[in-house]
């Protein structure tokens, strides 16, 4: 059981890390409409991600690095802005 949560860990964190690259290329872009809705998916999978690091069964130094990135991440979701 220990292994399919940090497989789905491992998968949300690769899932942020594309999303946040797609946000980048439509700001690039100046695709507004994608990068709100790359916004809503990204925040709605650091939020998974947070509820599954609360509840798993992970060694004190996986927990230290899971914080950190969700940290680093949220605070990304929370520079970006788009133009009205």
């Amino acid at each position: 059981m220990p292994s399919d949560i940090n497989s789905e860990i491992k998968k949300l964190q690769d899932s942020i890390l594309r999303i946040e690259e797609s946000i980048a290329e439509y700001l690039r872009m100046k695709y507004y409409e994608g990068v709100k809705k790359s916004l809503r998916l990204l925040e709605s999978d650091l939020k998974y991600l947070s509820i599954l690091a609360n509840g798993a069964p992970i060694n004190k130094e996986e927990d230290r690095k899971l914080m950190e990135f969700l940290r680093t991440h949220y605070d990304y979701l929370q520079k970006i802005s788009v133009p009205a």
